[in-house]
């Protein structure tokens, strides 16, 4: 019974040791390493306007030795955050929406894997909003996207970034931004001048035939 007892232990033993040595691990030289492409600014937009829109594309590769996830997250720099607080951001993935909705609250995507050797294209759309008035001309929204990459096989981290910058033209010079109010209260007089005008033209002429045929009479 004793030897018995000896003998299991001794099988649950080299079992336990052959699920150790199949357990997959990083070795030493394994490395975890994540690569962005454009490498700097990914958004250098100039007077942009209501209405404009900006498509980017991004390549995040997996040029390391393991697997890992990454996740996106954005920073706005500039000191006046009024124009970044407006910009639309659309992120997409083959056609697969995976944001939409203003650039200051994106959190980034669901954590995405990439194998060694793989890469995903993410397409960033920025959208000038266009009911956005003449406050608005003049600014400047910079900010950072990063990309950070982690991996079960690494105690390491890893983080890219890309830059984006996106100004609306400048205050002194080229054409000022739509008021949307002050057009729309401009077309509603216009057209009730013509409106007044048209009616009183008619009734003038209406008056004078009904004139013309009491004169007849």
């Amino acid at each position: 019974m004793k030897r018995n007892r000896v003998v299991l232990s001794f099988i649950l033993t080299i079992l336990f040791a052959c699920y150790i040595l199949n357990i997959p691990k990083a070795s030493a030289e394994d490395t975890l390493s994540i690569d962005v492409l454009p490498e700097t600014i990914l958004f250098e937009i100039t007077n942009m306007k209501p209405g404009d829109w900006a498509p980017r594309t991004a390549v995040v590769q997996n040029n390391g030795e393991i697997e890992f996830e990454y996740i996106t997250s954005v920073q706005p720099n500039s000191e006046s955050l009024k124009l970044y607080n407006e910009l639309i951001l659309e992120v997409t993935d083959d056609n697969i929406q995976l944001y939409n909705g203003k650039l200051s609250d994106f959190n980034g995507v669901s954590p995405r894997e990439l194998q060694p050797g793989e890469e995903d294209e993410l397409e960033f759309i920025v959208r000038f909003p266009e009911h956005l008035g003449n406050d608005f001309q003049g600014l400047e929204a910079e900010f950072t996207i990063f990309f950070k990459a982690e991996s079960d096989y690494s105690e390491q981290s890893e983080e890219e970034e890309v830059t984006g910058s996106i100004d609306s033209g400048d205050e002194s010079g080229g054409l000022a931004l739509p008021s949307t109010a002050t057009n729309i209260f401009n077309y509603l007089l216009v057209g009730l001048i013509l409106l007044v005008t048209g009616t009183v033209i008619g009734l003038f002429f209406l008056y004078n035939r009904k004139l013309k045929s009491i004169d007849k009479l």
